[in-house]
């Protein structure tokens, strides 16, 4: 993984993990709960369009997460772990807050994305009795 050096601010990212969850309230609003299973189908759909990084939290310096350990791996726990096999999973993974509204915008508008992610919601009860 290479090291970020360019001088930014902690607050110039956000956690994967709270990234999901805004995009899951901008996917479904109003749908109130966000399940664990949906926010990982999330995180690897952004994955695919923001750069990601992980945060060493002793020092704050950042490490970009290699696309083939995106590919390789798995993200879990809501998106706040990547489990890649035969290593130690990732946590503490971060994305640029200031693409985060551009991916945001690109995911709600591709379609085949949005039914992806959707299919992962649980259904409530049924109103009405299947004939």
């Amino acid at each position: 993984m290479d090291e970020l050096r360019e001088a930014r601010r902690p607050d110039d990212f956000i956690p994967l993990a709270r990234a999901a969850a805004l995009i899951h309230e901008r996917l479904f609003p109003g749908h109130g709960s966000k399940e664990s299973k949906t926010l990982d189908m999330i995180a690897v759909a952004l994955s695919a369009i923001v750069p990601l990084y992980q945060r060493d939290m002793a020092s704050g310096t950042l490490h970009a997460v290699a696309a083939s350990d995106v590919v390789a791996g798995r993200f879990t726990r809501g998106a706040t772990t990547l489990e890649i096999p035969h290593r130690a999973p990732l946590r503490y993974l971060v994305v640029p807050r200031e693409a985060l509204a551009q991916a945001a915008a690109a995911l709600v508008a591709d379609s085949v994305t949005a039914a992806r992610v959707a299919s992962t919601l649980r259904q409530g009860p049924r109103t009405q009795p299947m004939r």
